[in-house]
C-alpha cells in the first residue's frame, strides 16, 4: 500500500518526468513538503532539479510581495487608528486583549471576502436584512435575524448599547487601520490574500511563473484561497489532490450514473465541497484503504500513564529492526502524536530505548524554561522595586531571595550569595535597602531600575548576555544556552518593535507585550525529519501517514480543542456571513483525525480517566464515533496500574562512637544540658531527639513577615519579663499590678519588645512603625492576653518574685550511676506564704491533671502532659539548687488559653480512683525521679537505638516527618 505523498509522488515522476522541475507543489504543511521531496529523490529514476514545495500561505505571498507583519506591530498600528476613531484616551493596557480579538476578526472578515461594513452594520431594524442582503441565502439571513431579534430599538439594555456603540464605530476603525498599513506597505495575512484576491477580480493579477501547479491534501479552504484554486483551474494551470478516507463520505450512484459525495459526516464536511468545485484528474487512484483491521482505545489512569502506555506500544513496533533509514522504513512510518503538547517532555522520556533515533517537531515553549523564569523573576522585581524620595531604592524579601537563590544567578555570584541570603534570613528583613547589599559587578546590572523601554531591553539583554558567557564556559549546558539565547533574540525583537513607536510605554505595558511575545515561542529541537521515531503534534500530521501510530491526549476538550475562535463577532453573525465558527474547528479537526488513522496498519488512540486538575477526565467523541461506526475491530482496553502500600521501613539510629561521644556532652564533666523541653522530644520521639541535638538537622529558615506562634509566645514572655523587671525582689501587691498593667505602660513596653524581635517592622528609624495586616491583629491580641494575665495576677497577689528567666542546673545520678547535666530556663520563679512556685507559661494546649506520674513518660500521652513534666522537671532543679525541701516547692503553669476562663495556675494529681488534690514536689518526686532514671539510662544506653514514636499523632507537626516517610 502507498501513502498518498508517495502515491503522489509515483504520479508526477511517471506524467510529467521532463516537466517536474518546472511545477509548483503546495501543501498544508513544510513538514509535507519535506517527505514529498524524499519521495521524489527515492523514487526518480534520474537525476532531477526538485520544484518548488510551498505552503498556501506562501503560494499567496508570490502574488503579492508586502511583508507581512506580526502582531505586536499591528496592535499598536491599530491602537493608533482606534484612538484616532474612537477614543482618544484609551490605555494601551486595557486595549491589548481587544486588540488582539480585533485583529482576528479583520484577518477572517477579509480572508472570507466577507464586506465589513454589511458585518458591523446595526441591523436592529430588520428591514435592512431585506433590501441589502439579496446574496445570502435563506439559512444565513434567519441566522442573522436571529441575533438582531432580541435588539429592539426603543428598549435597549446597557449591554446591548455599550455592544452598538462598539459596532458602529468597526468599519471606521477597520478602514483607517487598513489605510494606515497600506501607508506604510504592510498587511496581515487576511489583507493580502485579499489584495490577491482583489486582483483576481480585476484581471490585475500576473501571471504564474511555473508550468503547472499541484495543489495536495488542503482541507478547509477559505474564499480568497477558493478564488485563487477556481482562478488556475480555469487557466488550465492547476491540478488538485485531496487526501481523505473514502469512508467518510456516502457516494450511493445518482440517477445519471456518476458518483456524487454525499453524507453527514462531520470530517467530510469540507472535502465534500472541494471535491465538487475542484475535481481531482481522472486518472488519479487515490491510494483508499478500509483502515486499520484493529482500533485500540486504551484508558489511562492520569496523564502520566498514557505516556506508559504509548511506551509499550512504541517497544512492540521497535521489534521489527529497521534496515537502512528511509521514508520507508520502519522507524519513519512510526508516529508518537501528542493531541496534548504539554505531555511532550515526559512523551520523550517515556520513549523505550531501543528507539536510537527520534525527531521531535513541537519544540519546547519557551515560557517553561528556567531563562524565561529568571526573566519572570527581574520583572516582578523590577514591578515591585520602590524608590524614596531620599533616593534610597527597597526590594521585597521574596523577589530578592528568589533572584539570588535562581539557578542562573548563584552560580555567578558564589560565596558572597550564599552569605547575602543567609544575612538577610538571620536579620529578617522584609523590605532591604540597596546600600546593604554589598557590591558585585553581576548585582550591581541585577538591582537597578529600568523604567523606560530602551532601558528594560538593554537591562534584560545585558543580564542574557552575562549569564550566556558562563553557560558557554560549560559544555554540557548546551540546551540551557539554546534557552538563554532564543529568549535574548525575542527581548530583542520586542525592542526593535518598541523603538518604531511614537507612544511611551509603561513598564508594566512592556511586560505584558514581552508575555505575549515569549508565550507562543519555542525552542527547536535539533533532529532529521526523515530518520527515526516521529514525535509531532496533530497540525503536523497533515497530508502524512504513518504504518504504526499511538495518539496520547484524545479527551474531550483537548481533541477537539473546546475553545471557541476568539472573536467579537457572535456566532449567529458569523454563522450568517459565512466567517469560521467552532462548528468548523470541530469539523477540521475531525478530518485531520480520521485522515491519519486511515492508512494505518497499527493505532493505539489513549486517553486519560483524569485531567491535570484530578478531575474526572472525558473521553473524546471521535473515539465514541469510532467505538459506534468504525466497521473494523474497536478494543476497549484499561490499563491499570499495580498500586499497593509498600511497608514504610523502620528508621533507627545506631548509637556508635560518634553519637556516645556526642552524649557525653551532657555528662558532669561535659558542656551541655539537657533541658525539660530536649527530654519532652525524647519521651515523644526518640529518633526526633536525635535529629534535633545530635544531628543538628535544623528546619531550613526563611524570612517570617507573620509572627509564627513560637514568636507569639516569645512576645509575651519577654513583654511579661521587662514588665516585671523592675520589681524583682519586692512584694507585689494588687496596687503595684495595677500599677503595672495600665494600658498606656502595656502599650508601651509591648511596642518596644515588638521592635527588638521584628526587625520589618523598625527598620532603621527611630520611632516604632505602624503595624499592619495580621500582625496588627497579632498586637491587639497580644495586649488582649497581658490585660487578662494581669487581671488573673492581681488575684494571686501579694507574691515575690525572685526570678525572671531564671537559669537553672543540677547533675541528676541515674540508677546505673550516669551523672548527667540537666538544664533550663524558668519563666518565672516566685515565693507566696512560704512556698516557691516554679511557673511556666504556656501559649499551647495541655491539661493541668495527671492521674499517675508514669503518665509523663508516656509516649502517646506526653504532648498533653508536656507542661506538667517540665515544670515538675524545673522544680526538682529548683529544690537542689536551693536546697529547699520538696514539700515547699510547688510547680504551676499559667495558661495563656484559659486566662479569661479559668485563672487556677495549680498542678494537680487525680488518680482514677481516690480524690483530687495539689501537686507538689513532694507527692511527685519519688516516682518522677526514678521513671527520669530509668529514661536517662536508656538514653546513654548504647545498645538501645534512637527509634521513632510509635504513636503516630507525634509526627502531625513534626520538622523531620518527611526524613521519616511519616509525610501525609
Amino acid at each position: 500500500m502507498h501513502f498518498f505523498l508517495e502515491q503522489l509522488a509515483d504520479y508526477h515522476l511517471q506524467k510529467y518526468l521532463t516537466d517536474i522541475s518546472d511545477f509548483c507543489f503546495v501543501f498544508p504543511s513544510r513538514r509535507a513538503g519535506v517527505f514529498f521531496r524524499q519521495y521524489l529523490s527515492e523514487k526518480s529514476p534520474q537525476p532531477i532539479f526538485s520544484p518548488d514545495i510551498l505552503t498556501i500561505n506562501d503560494f499567496f505571498g508570490k502574488f503579492d510581495h508586502r511583508p507581512v507583519s506580526d502582531n505586536i506591530s499591528l496592535i499598536f498600528k491599530l491602537f493608533d487608528s482606534y484612538r484616532e476613531v474612537a477614543d482618544p484616551d484609551v490605555a494601551l493596557d486595557d486595549f491589548i486583549p481587544w486588540g488582539e480579538m480585533c485583529l482576528s476578526d479583520f484577518d477572517d472578515i477579509d480572508k472570507y471576502l466577507v464586506n465589513p461594513f454589511q458585518v458591523f452594520m446595526n441591523l436592529a431594524d430588520q428591514k435592512a436584512l431585506e433590501d441589502d442582503f439579496s446574496h445570502l441565502d435563506k439559512e444565513q439571513i434567519e441566522a442573522i435575524r436571529t441575533f438582531w431579534s432580541s435588539f429592539d430599538p426603543k428598549r435597549l439594555s446597557k449591554l446591548q448599547q455599550s455592544f452598538l456603540e462598539l459596532w458602529k464605530k468597526m468599519p471606521v476603525l477597520y478602514e483607517h487601520f487598513n489605510e494606515r498599513l497600506d501607508r506604510d506597505n504592510e498587511v496581515y495575512e487576511g489583507k493580502l490574500f485579499k489584495a490577491v484576491a482583489q486582483k483576481i477580480q480585476d484581471k490585475t493579477i500576473e501571471d504564474v511563473a511555473y508550468k503547472h501547479i499541484v495543489f495536495a491534501g488542503l482541507n478547509a479552504l477559505n474564499n480568497c484561497e477558493k478564488r485563487l484554486l477556481n482562478y488556475l483551474k480555469t487557466k488550465g494551470k492547476a491540478s488538485f489532490f485531496w487526501d481523505y478516507p473514502e469512508w467518510i463520505l456516502k457516494n450511493p450512484e445518482s440517477p445519471a450514473g456518476k458518483q456524487t459525495p454525499q453524507g453527514e459526516h462531520e470530517a467530510g464536511r469540507f472535502i465534500k465541497r472541494n471535491l465538487l468545485d475542484f475535481p481531482m484528474p481522472d486518472d488519479w487512484e487515490n491510494p483508499f484503504t478500509e483502515g486499520p483491521e484493529k482500533i485500540t482505545i486504551a484508558t489511562a489512569a492520569n496523564d502520566l500513564a498514557q505516556t506508559q502506555i504509548a511506551a509499550s506500544f512504541l517497544k512492540q513496533m521497535a521489534k521489527v529492526k529497521p534496515g537502512k533509514e528511509s521514508s520507508t522504513s520502519p522507524g519513519v512510518r512510526t508516529a508518537f502524536i501528542l493531541a496534548d503538547e504539554t505531555l511532550m517532555l515526559p512523551a520523550i522520556h517515556a520513549v523505550p530505548a531501543e528507539w536510537e533515533k527520534i525527531n521531535v517537531t513541537l519544540g519546547y515553549p519557551l515560557k517553561n524554561t528556567p531563562a524565561y523564569s529568571l526573566i519572570d523573576t527581574l520583572m516582578t522585581m523590577q514591578h515591585a522595586m520602590r524608590t524614596t524620595r531620599e533616593g534610597k531604592t527597597w526590594f521585597y524579601h521574596r523577589h530578592l531571595l528568589a533572584l539570588l537563590r535562581h539557578q542562573y544567578i548563584s552560580p555567578l555570584i558564589g560565596e558572597q550569595g550564599h552569605q547575602l541570603i543567609n544575612d538577610l534570613i538571620k536579620a529578617n528583613k522584609v523590605f532591604i535597602e540597596r546600600a546593604q547589599i554589598p557590591e558585585n559587578e553581576l548585582l550591581h546590572k541585577v538591582l537597578k531600575k529600568a523604567v523606560t523601554p530602551d532601558e528594560l531591553t538593554s537591562y534584560f539583554t545585558d543580564i542574557l548576555e552575562t549569564i550566556y558567557r558562563n553557560l558557554k564556559k560549560r559544555p554540557e549546558t548546551a540546551l540551557e544556552q539554546e534557552f538563554v539565547y532564543h529568549l535574548y533574540l525575542t527581548i530583542k525583537r520586542l525592542g526593535e518593535i518598541l523603538s518604531k513607536q511614537n507612544i511611551t510605554v509603561a513598564p508594566e505595558t512592556w511586560f505584558r507585550l514581552f508575555r505575549k511575545l515569549a508565550d507562543y515561542q519555542t525552542v527547536p529541537f535539533r533532529g532529521e525529519p526523515l530518520s527515526g521515531l516521529q514525535m509531532m503534534g496533530i497540525l503536523e500530521t497533515r497530508v502524512l501517514d504513518f504504518d504504526n501510530l499511538v495518539i496520547t491526549g484524545m479527551n474531550e476538550g483537548i481533541f477537539p480543542h473546546a475553545a471557541p475562535p476568539n472573536s467579537a463577532i457572535p456566532f449567529n453573525l458569523r454563522k450568517g456571513f459565512g466567517l469560521p465558527t467552532i462548528d468548523n474547528q470541530d469539523s477540521i479537526f475531525a478530518y485531520y483525525f480520521y485522515r491519519l488513522i486511515h492508512r494505518a496498519k497499527n493505532v493505539t488512540l489513549v486517553w486519560s480517566a483524569t485531567d491535570a486538575n484530578k478531575q474526572a477526565g472525558e473521553m473524546s467523541r471521535f473515539l465514541h464515533q469510532l467505538y459506534y461506526e468504525y466497521p473494523g475491530i474497536v478494543e476497549n482496553l484499561t490499563y491499570t496500574q499495580e498500586a499497593g502500600i509498600k511497608a514504610v521501613p523502620e528508621i533507627h539510629a545506631e548509637k556508635n562512637t560518634r553519637v556516645m561521644n556526642q552524649l557525653s556532652s551532657f555528662l558532669d564533666n561535659g558542656d551541655r544540658a539537657l533541658s525539660p523541653s530536649a527530654l519532652s522530644d525524647y519521651i515523644e520521639c526518640p529518633l526526633r531527639f536525635y535529629f534535633k541535638y545530635l544531628a543538628e538537622a535544623k528546619e531550613p529558615e526563611d524570612i517570617s513577615e507573620e509572627l509564627d506562634p513560637r514568636i507569639f509566645g516569645n512576645l509575651f514572655h519577654q513583654t511579661v519579663e521587662a514588665l516585671y523587671k523592675p520589681y524583682r525582689g519586692e512584694i507585689l501587691t494588687s496596687e503595684i499590678i495595677e500599677q503595672i498593667s495600665k494600658p498606656v505602660n502595656l502599650r508601651h513596653t509591648l511596642e518596644e519588645i515588638f521592635a527588638q524581635n521584628v526587625p520589618f517592622i523598625k527598620q532603621e528609624q527611630n520611632v516604632f512603625a505602624d503595624l499592619q495586616g495580621k500582625n496588627s491583629l497579632v498586637f491587639e491580641v497580644l495586649m488582649r492576653y497581658l490585660k487578662g494575665f494581669f487581671e488573673s495576677e492581681k488575684k494571686r497577689t501579694p507574691f515575690v518574685i525572685h526570678g525572671l528567666e531564671y537559669r537553672m542546673k543540677m547533675t541528676f545520678t541515674t540508677p546505673s550511676g550516669h551523672k548527667i547535666r540537666l538544664g533550663g530556663n524558668i519563666d518565672r520563679l516566685e515565693e507566696k506564704d512560704g512556698t516557691i512556685r516554679v511557673i511556666d507559661y504556656k501559649t499551647g494546649k495541655g491539661t493541668n491533671r495527671i492521674a499517675d506520674i508514669d503518665d509523663l513518660y508516656d509516649t502517646s500521652k506526653h504532648s498533653e502532659n508536656k507542661a506538667i513534666f517540665q515544670t515538675l522537671l524545673y522544680s526538682l532543679m529548683v529544690s537542689d539548687d536551693r536546697k529547699t525541701t520538696p514539700d515547699r516547692v510547688q510547680p504551676a503553669v499559667v495558661w495563656m488559653r484559659k486566662l479569661f476562663t479559668d485563672t487556677d495556675i495549680s498542678l494537680y494529681l487525680k488518680p482514677s480512683r481516690g480524690q483530687q488534690e495539689e501537686l507538689n514536689l513532694e507527692k511527685a518526686e519519688p516516682a518522677y525521679s526514678n521513671a527520669l532514671g530509668i529514661l536517662l539510662d536508656e538514653l546513654f544506653d548504647d545498645g538501645t537505638p534512637f527509634k521513632q514514636t510509635p504513636h503516630e499523632e507525634n509526627c502531625n507537626y513534626c520538622i523531620y516527618r518527611e526524613i521519616c516517610l511519616k509525610q501525609k
